[in-house]
């Protein structure tokens, strides 16, 4: 992947042609500085309800940001739904992107070298402010990134005969030195089974190798290294779909910096997350309902678009493990064994050290911070936690609000309540540890999200005035325009259809994470990272795997869905029941609302060639539009498989023998006003094509805007969305075009649009 394609993702919303220079020059400064080779790369989680994208350069979604130009994405930003980019009218929505940006802070003292002035840092991802700072070249240096595919059954349609059952569906492993001389290793883990799609876990191994610039042919730090801080920091925005309805952008101080969003602390499964509960101070627009009142109702009832709520979602993360061995020995009865600065802080009651533990260590997490939004380098090199003699106050024995919170936190760093308000963005910090040459420290969390927070629990968070408060409710009223939509959202609408198993809050998917990385059935609260093991188990119960599908037009224009029967020989030492029957659904978006089409038994519904087939004649699917298609496994204890084999099909008959006349509907298109996934309202077709052509588009002067190649033998049609080959949307007016052939046949035509 080419290194101006990686930065662009970094300055993701960003007008690239714009800035190409800049960065090309940014590039050259940046590459100077660099081992030949290096690469800033990203790869995508796309295998479960989550996608995420993750670079080898410690950055999380994108390179931290929330000014004006990070509105905009083309990759996944801790998206959920995924697939959920969408088109009102003439304006484009990137989708229920829920990230600013996420990454891991490293700082550290060379044994006898202490003080701030001494302080080294790395800051590989989670760090800037209006605009990004890449880590790239300056804090972290790439080494590696590669994902893999463990599905259990092949896009052909066999089984795997290499799937591990023990492991992810989908696993991307990231390597990248850092200029404090640690390297990072990070492997991330995904799954497509329903109680377990709404999650992602990442293991990091922080191993002490010297390498500062990622050539490991020159090692350049051996001494010991201590007062080590591990810095885990997120930046969560429920979400920009919902920001963009309601202010038409998402940028930060357009909404998130208004109150809009609250950020919440669950000790109980240390978890921190975000939940939006006003909207311009409108407390009956929590959760970002959709603006326009009927458009509230149709999406409510119908779950188009999600739903009524644009921003239902509560983003976070929770703590899954770290590691004690390495923690750094802080002795305040004999100073002279200590390692850390830290041990000139702690605080006692009734005499005694409430900070640390049996062993000396002192208690997790070192430090939390809430925050809104800033993580500018400048700013978290002073006074932001990174430090050693920079702790958070920890809760204390004798909290007149203690008897709120779980068991197991006095003495341990506590949360911020006081700065919930506006808290884009929040950090984890883990240490001080001591670090000698090889050392390796371990980390793991979870990425999670759900439909809102368990109702009622009391957590932190979620106001300045009190430090405990119940997490509030989505089945809430709602008032837009002055009109009383309903009394209470989910009795009314339920949830919609990407809410897909009986894992539906945050809290929920938490749970799992923690059930997942342990590989056990259930979690008892409190849970405590500390007393997870060093590495994940991944003991997953899974029901039968979707098998994949074929769906093509017949000669008649209606759908046919096909697939074999190799998904019914599957086995799993964990598999949760046998196979009963497959779900046939079809969706106008592969964002859904998802119609179930037909239900087939085992061994039923089969062709002369012994494969499920399905012909789906539906006389309001015309000829020219798409739908989705997916097929699911179900067993008899009604346990059902993700959509991992969802499938477009563009509604058409066969290409023409030979170029004849060619006709473009709508002819004139009227520009409407609509909310569609499908752009149907920007969509000109050219009809009457042969298996392969060429279309080109010209304006009344004669100047060619757009040309499009067409090379399918199984459709007739192409659709064009009213966009020059730079970007540009048509204006009104009259087009012409022309469309020929390898061998020479041309038709012509025109066509007019009106706006």
């Amino acid at each position: 992947m080419p290194v101006l394609s990686n930065y662009l993702v970094g300055f993701s919303g960003i007008n690239k042609m714009k800035f190409t220079n800049i960065l090309f020059a940014i590039i050259l400064f940046i590459c100077s500085g660099l081992s030949f080779g290096q690469i800033r790369e990203y790869r995508i989680h796309s295998r479960g309800m989550l996608h995420e994208t993750v670079f080898n350069t410690g950055e999380i979604g994108r390179a931290y940001m929330y000014g004006p130009a990070g509105d905009v994405t083309n990759v996944p930003l801790m998206e959920w739904p995924p697939n959920s980019a969408t088109s009102f009218g003439t304006t484009k929505y990137s989708g229920q992107e829920n990230s600013v940006g996420g990454g891991v802070f490293i700082s550290a003292n060379i044994m006898g070298r202490p003080g701030p002035a001494n302080r080294l840092y790395s800051f590989c991802g989670g760090v800037g402010a209006s605009n990004p700072e890449v880590s790239f070249g300056k804090w972290s240096f790439p080494i590696m990134i590669n994902r893999v595919e463990n599905y259990p059954v092949l896009s052909d349609g066999r089984l795997n005969s290499a799937y591990n059952p023990d492991e992810a569906e989908e696993i991307i492993t990231s390597q990248w030195a850092s200029s404090v001389g640690i390297t990072v290793t990070r492997t991330s883990r995904a799954w497509s089974y329903p109680d377990y799609d709404d999650l992602i876990i990442y293991e990091y191994e922080m191993e002490y190798t010297g390498d500062t610039d990622g050539n490991p042919a020159t090692i350049e730090r051996d001494s010991t290294l201590s007062d080590v801080m591990f810095t885990f920091t997120y930046g969560f925005a429920p979400s920009m779909y919902g920001y963009q309805r309601q202010y038409q952008t998402w940028k930060y101080t357009a909404g998130m910096y208004r109150g809009d969003q609250r950020g919440f602390f669950d000790a109980s499964l240390w978890l921190s997350f975000n939940m939006d509960i006003e909207t311009n101070l409108d407390t009956n627009l929590a959760a970002k309902p959709e603006p326009d009142p009927q458009n509230f109702l149709k999406f409510s009832r119908t779950k188009e678009n999600g739903g009524g709520l644009c921003s239902p979602q509560a983003p976070g993360w929770c703590m899954l493990y770290y590691d004690t061995d390495h923690l750094a020995i802080c002795d305040p009865y004999e100073p002279s064994k200590n390692e850390s600065e830290a041990t000139q802080n702690l605080q006692t009651s009734s005499g005694a050290y409430y900070e640390i533990d049996q062993n000396l260590h002192m208690l997790q997490p070192f430090r939390q911070k809430v925050g809104t939004g800033n993580t500018g380098s400048t700013k978290m090199e002073s006074g932001q936690g990174l430090n050693p003699n920079e702790r958070s106050n920890p809760y204390k024995p004798v909290s007149t609000t203690w008897p709120v919170a779980p068991v197991g936190w006095i003495g341990r760093s506590a949360y911020n309540y006081r700065q919930s308000n506006d808290a884009v963005q929040r950090y984890m910090v883990f240490g001080p540890y001591t670090m000698h040459k090889g050392d390796k420290v371990k980390f793991a969390l979870a990425e999670v999200i759900g439909y809102g927070a368990e109702a009622g629990k009391y957590v932190e968070g979620g106001q300045q005035s009190t430090q405990w408060a119940p997490i509030p409710s989505l089945d809430r009223k709602v008032v837009i325009k002055n009109q009383v939509m309903t009394d209470h959202y989910l009795t009314d609408f339920g949830y919609p259809d990407y809410v897909n198993s009986k894992v539906i809050t945050v809290q929920d998917a938490a749970i799992k994470s923690f059930e997942a990385y342990r590989g056990q059935d259930t979690l008892n609260l409190p849970a405590f990272p500390e007393q997870s093991p060093r590495n994940g188990v991944y003991k997953i119960p899974v029901p039968f795997p979707a098998p994949a599908i074929f769906v093509t037009n017949t000669p008649t224009a209606d759908a046919n869905i096909k697939w074999g029967r190799n998904v019914e020989s599957f086995s799993h030492p964990r598999l949760m029941a046998p196979l009963s029957r497959f779900k046939i659904y079809k969706s106008v978006s592969p964002m859904g609302p998802w119609d179930s089409v037909k239900t087939i038994n085992v061994g039923e519904g089969l062709n002369d060639l012994g494969e499920y087939e399905y012909i789906d004649i539906d006389p309001n699917f015309k000829i020219g539009e798409s739908r989705y298609y997916s097929v699911t496994s179900v067993d008899i204890k009604n346990n059902e498989s993700g959509k991992t084999n969802i499938t477009k099909l563009d509604k058409d008959i066969p290409a023409v023998d030979k170029l004849g006349k060619v006709v473009v509907v709508p002819n004139p298109l009227i520009q409407k006003s609509g909310f569609t996934g499908q752009n149907v309202d920007n969509e000109i077709r050219f009809y009457g094509l042969p298996a392969r052509c060429t279309i080109r588009i010209f304006s009344y002067s004669g100047q060619l805007i757009e040309t499009i190649e067409h090379d399918n033998p199984q459709k007739y049609s192409e659709e064009w969305f009213q966009t020059s080959h730079n970007g540009q949307q048509m204006a009104s007016g009259v087009y012409f075009f022309v469309v020929t052939t390898p061998q020479g046949d041309k038709s012509s035509g025109k066509f007019v649009i009106i706006r």
